[in-house]
């Protein structure tokens, strides 16, 4: 090393270093440093790497130009002072950095944050920094040699980086979409952002398509699997996903490849959609549609019934016809209760308010009592034209045939000794001229007998009391479902 010019020649910092008065500091003149000081402070400046040496218990600073650019506005006033006055803010950090290395140990730190006195104003700044003594002609610890590398911007970079992802996580979390990255021949999906499509993934699975996805519907998938990959090209599919609670749900799944120089698939990026509620509400449509069909079908075949009983035997066409019309408005009528309820769950209360309400002139004639209890669509049809064909009967022969009449419709639920719940339906006419049975039944007996009989599974009784009509019917709860 005698041979070697010190200081070492190039560069800035060699210049300043020779021509610096360091009589001035505790070094004392360069022609009097060590060789243990000349040594290191050449292999400094000759280093690209961030490079400080710190002289002796005052810490007197000798660096390179890597570190001069560290520095900024500090340099040149840095070279030659002392570093705890150099660097005031960090001075207790500095502190330790010189007790503990002369006393012969090492330090080294990674990602530590300082704070530094930036443009005029203190900010974060963060290091890596490794401490080494250095030792001279007498064996012992006579400095310590920094190296330092500023990582700040790589640490913002990287802290925006995980803000943005953050944020992006955070608007996939918030809809119930899936991003998902799967290896190049899709046998191992990666962590998962978006949370409720499916389970969470927060590691490599390399069973993803037996966790998520249902047995029968793994050979259609791999398959359109298979053709994305042979083809490198998009994999887009409509299918099935087990939900986390082990429900059905549906998804459109869409992934593209990702390729390196080659044209060789590094991984695969994709999106999946939750498109439960749109299935759930195609197939409600379907079912409406269906179930419309069906009641088309029986509106226009009861339509049938009625006209072939009203006209068969019709002695006054003008009568048949008014009769006929008030059959079908009553058909009508109970279809738009069917219709409001949407065909869940009809009322029984509502089916007979619908039906009767409008034949009675006085609400004090009409008494209905009952608990809540709900009839399916075809039962409440059948009810409401039955109900419609007693209230016409009682406007025109019954109780609201004169001023006084009062009909009770009254229903109740009961459990038998043997089977199960039952359901009894009575309408009781009284307080109107007396009423004999009918010599020959009409259309009308026959829809509210046989119908409902048919309808209900059960027992239908017309009584022809001389206070009034009685029609008992008793059937079974299972029918209609239990009462609220």
């Amino acid at each position: 090393m005698s041979a070697t010019p010190f200081p070492a020649a190039g560069g800035e910092l060699s210049e300043l270093i020779a021509a610096f008065d360091w009589s001035q500091t505790s070094l004392g003149p360069i022609e009097g440093w060590p060789q243990s000081l000349k040594t290191t402070t050449n292999l400094l400046l000759l280093s690209p790497v961030p490079i400080v040496l710190l002289w002796n218990e005052d810490g007197v600073m000798i660096y390179n130009d890597a570190y001069s650019r560290f520095a900024g506005r500090r340099h040149p006033q840095l070279l030659g002072s002392k570093v705890r006055e150099g660097w005031p803010e960090v001075a207790d950090f500095n502190d330790n950095v010189m007790k503990v290395g002369l006393a012969g140990g090492t330090l080294a730190y990674r990602a530590q944050e300082l704070t530094l006195e930036r443009h005029g104003q203190p900010a974060p700044a963060w290091m890596n920094l490794d401490y080494s003594p250095v030792i001279d002609e007498s064996g012992q610890p006579a400095g310590v040699i920094a190296i330092v590398v500023e990582i700040t911007e790589a640490i913002l970079a990287e802290r925006a980086m995980v803000a943005s992802e953050g944020r992006l996580r955070a608007l996939v979390n918030a809809t119930s979409d899936v991003i998902y990255r799967m290896t190049p021949d899709w046998g191992v999906m990666q962590p998962i952002d978006g949370r409720g499509l499916i389970a969470n993934n927060d590691r490599p699975n390399p069973n993803w398509l037996e966790d998520n996805l249902f047995p029968e519907d793994h050979a259609a998938v791999r398959a359109a699997i298979d053709d994305a990959i042979r083809r490198k090209s998009v994999f887009e599919m409509e299918h099935r996903v087990r939900r986390p609670e082990g429900g059905i749900g549906w998804t459109i799944s869409r992934a593209v490849p990702i390729l390196d120089d080659d044209g060789e698939i590094l991984e695969w990026f994709g999106a999946a959609t939750d498109v439960t509620e749109r299935h759930r509400t195609e197939d409600h449509l379907r079912l409406v549609v269906n179930e419309l069909n069906h009641r088309v079908k029986n509106s226009l075949a009861m339509t049938q019934a009625i006209a072939a009983q009203t006209f068969r035997r019709a002695e006054d066409l003008s009568q048949a016809q008014a009769r006929f019309s008030e059959r079908i408005m009553a058909l009508a009528q109970a279809n738009d209760l069917l219709t409001g309820e949407r065909g869940i769950g009809v009322s029984l209360e509502g089916a007979i308010e619908q039906s009767v309400r409008p034949h009675c002139a006085r609400e004090d004639r009409l008494r209905m009592t009952g608990p809540s209890v709900s009839l399916s669509p075809k039962t409440a049809l059948s009810l409401s034209l039955a109900m419609h064909e007693l209230a016409t009967n009682a406007l025109k022969y019954g109780a609201w045939s004169d001023d006084h009449g009062i009909v009770d419709i009254h229903w109740r639920t009961y459990m038998p000794a043997k089977g199960s719940e039952r359901l009894a339906i009575e309408w009781r006419e009284s307080g109107g001229p007396p009423v004999d049975a009918p010599k020959r039944r009409g259309f009308g007996s026959r829809l509210i007998e046989r119908g409902l009989s048919t309808e209900m599974g059960g027992q239908v009784h017309m009584l022809f009391e001389p206070d009034g009509l009685v029609c008992q019917i008793d059937a079974p709860l299972t029918v209609y479902g239990a009462p609220s």
